[in-house]
């Protein structure tokens, strides 16, 4: 549920103080006006929902969609906007287009609890069975700052890191004071575990492109085209990772276990050939995240 005036006040803040980023000239108080004005169509669609006014609350859904996406097309990036519209989305039952939105909003946010359970909640609506393993919740406590700061988050860090290190340098060349030694050691180390940390995410989230199926069912070819024969089907919501680019065809790998043998043998669900599960698919069905 979107909790519109909180919502606002903190995108207000944060484009103020520069935390939404914009390529576009675009004015502040239009983009303000616009936010405000999709956060109350879903509002108003959710007490259409709740008075079962099914085709109107739609039709507020759309619009409230279409001022997010307007947004987003002018430059702007911020999780809360990828958020809201993934919920949006997720309300008109296009659960592909959701689950992309919220990957992206996670990006910016991570570590939100809000878009982990949304995401989680259309992740359980798809058709096809996911075998994506998530990282172990010890491991994400070892390694916390890595799971719960993004990519600017990271970068800010570190550069924290650096100076704090500088500085000492500097005490320990006038100073001379020895203990000044051991602080440097330990921040030098800080800023390498920050330095690789942000280098590992920025591979992850740049150098690897992944996708979501936006397309209600998508036919996995061959090769990159309409000629090629038909090697699977995979359906909206199941996500990708994209490995080559030809012409309008993505060469994908997919994140869903393709059964093999005979469905009626009792261990015929515990077989999958990840061979197949690589394959051809059009620009079209894919939404990059």
């Amino acid at each position: 549920m979107i909790r519109t005036q909180f919502q606002i006040f903190i995108f207000v803040i944060l484009f103020i103080f520069g935390g939404v980023a914009f390529a576009d000239a675009l004015l502040k108080d239009e983009v303000i006006k616009m936010f405000t004005a999709a956060n109350e169509d879903h509002l108003q669609a959710m007490k259409l929902i709740a008075e079962k006014k099914l085709p109107e609350a739609n039709k507020k859904l759309e619009e409230a969609a279409l001022q997010y996406e307007i947004i987003l097309s002018k430059g702007f990036r911020h999780g809360q906007i990828h958020y809201n519209l993934g919920n949006t989305y997720y309300r008109l039952g296009e659960v592909g287009k959701a689950i992309l939105n919220y990957r992206k909003a996670e990006r910016l946010m991570p570590g939100n609890a809000e878009i982990k359970a949304n995401l989680r909640l259309a992740k359980n609506s798809i058709e096809d069975k996911e075998v994506i393993h998530e990282t172990p919740a010890v491991i994400q406590r070892i390694f916390f700052w890595f799971f719960l700061l993004n990519q600017s988050g990271l970068a800010v860090f570190s550069v924290l890191i650096y100076v704090m290190t500088m500085l000492l340098l500097i005490a320990l060349v006038i100073l001379k004071y020895r203990w000044l030694k051991r602080l440097i050691v330990g921040f030098a180390v800080g800023l390498l575990i920050a330095v690789v940390s942000l280098g590992i995410k920025m591979y992850v989230e740049r150098g690897i492109d992944h996708g979501v199926i936006i397309a209600k069912n998508c036919l996995v070819r061959y090769g990159p085209g309409e000629e090629y024969e038909t090697k699977y089907e995979i359906h909206e919501g199941a996500e990708c990772v994209i490995e080559q680019v030809k012409g309008q065809w993505y060469k994908v790998y997919v994140h869903v276990g393709i059964k093999q043998g005979d469905p009626l043998r009792a261990d015929a669900d515990k077989k999958e050939d990840k061979e197949i599960r690589r394959g051809w698919l059009h620009k079209d069905a894919v939404g990059i995240i």
